[in-house]
């Protein structure tokens, strides 16, 4: 059947199967679309990976594999010298140390010589002169002044020190020789130089320095600043050649009104504690310098008198290497109140004032 014709003079063909066309290419692009999403979904569980040897396809998701072990190498053999370890013995402690060993005293005959005679080389005569085994010189007197010219900071502050240091050669001259036994006398608290210038000054009630019945001022056992400075003199002392440091007034005062005075830190109720405390500790600093620590005391000790001085038989027991009496203190009387303290072999230790006894000590 011809076709129409078109205006230019043709005509319009239709031909066969036009349908069958149209189903080709609607298969074509599904199978390429098909294929597009299997690329996608291939694309995003595997991973390429560019190596020399070509592409490596990696599976995303999967473990990695395992790496091959490193290959041994020869062991590398360390030489080390060997440890030595040392062990030390514990040295086993003593069952029975050795005690210490108790001071021995000889019953000394002693000479009170003046600086005078010290200073000119005469004391040693002296004493020889007078029968005596031992020295006695005054190296600290009642104006707080000293006999040398002490190294202790408090000593130039006060003014107390001598204008030269010839009695203290006179000394390490005599320490040197086989001379007479040296015993220092020092006045302890009963000084001006401390209480004017407010070192531990023992006070009256009403707010004073107090002064004893012949004007001196005194200072206080109990301050750190006077017992320091005292310990300072007493070691110069023992090191200068001293054999035995004899303290006087190493107490409170007890004679004068002493019913003034004002209870305080420096003054304290029991007057014990602190000489008790002073006395301890001068004894044990001298001993650790082999010098005997004595203390001078004139109280009676009367059962049921108070100590004024705080110096009772048990704390001169307990620090005195020697007690010298004076004044009206009775020796059978303190020989019986320290034995029954502790302390032992009394004669020796026990210096009566001109009074010799056989086998004791004395002074004069």
């Amino acid at each position: 059947m011809p076709g129409r014709r078109n205006q230019y003079g043709y005509h319009e063909y239709r031909g066969r199967g036009g349908g069958h066309g149209r189903t080709v290419l609607l298969f074509i692009i599904a199978l390429l679309a098909v294929l597009l999403a299997a690329g996608a979904a291939f694309y995003a569980m595997v991973e390429l990976e560019y190596t020399d040897t070509g592409v490596k396809i990696n599976w995303r998701g999967s473990q990695p594999s395992q790496s091959l072990p490193p290959i041994a190498s020869d062991p590398v053999a360390i030489v080390t010298d060997p440890a030595v370890v040392t062990v030390e013995p514990t040295p086993e402690a003593d069952p029975t140390p050795t005690p210490t060993p108790k001071p021995v005293y000889q019953p000394i005959s002693a000479v009170t010589v003046t600086l005078s005679q010290l200073r000119n080389g005469s004391a040693a005569q002296a004493v020889a002169s007078a029968g005596g085994s031992a020295l006695v010189v005054e190296m600290k007197d009642i104006r707080g002044k000293l006999a040398w010219q002490s190294q202790a900071p408090l000593a130039s502050s006060l003014g107390a020190n001598a204008a030269d240091n010839r009695a203290a050669d006179a000394v390490r001259a005599l320490a040197g020789s086989d001379g007479p036994y040296l015993v220092a006398r020092v006045q302890c608290f009963r000084d001006p130089l401390l209480a004017r210038n407010r070192v531990g000054s023992l006070m009256t009630r009403g707010g004073n320095v107090w002064h004893d019945s012949q004007g001196v001022g005194w200072s206080s056992p109990a301050d750190q600043q006077a017992a320091d400075y005292l310990s300072a003199l007493c070691l110069e002392l023992a090191e200068m050649g001293f054999d035995e440091i004899l303290l006087d007034r190493a107490g409170y005062p007890n004679f004068g009104e002493v019913h003034v005075l004002a209870t305080s830190g420096n003054r304290p109720e029991d007057l014990t504690v602190p000489v008790s405390a002073f006395l301890e500790r001068i004894s044990g600093e001298l001993r650790e310098r082999g010098v005997c620590l004595s203390v001078c005391t004139d109280e009676k000790l009367l059962p049921g008198q108070a100590v004024n001085t705080g110096l009772t038989s048990g704390v001169l027991a307990r620090s005195a290497g020697r007690v010298w009496l004076d004044g009206g203190a009775s020796a059978q009387q303190y020989s019986t109140l320290l034995a029954t303290a502790g302390w032992e072999d009394a004669a020796p230790r026990l210096v009566s004032k001109n009074a010799p006894a056989p086998g004791g000590s004395w002074y004069k």
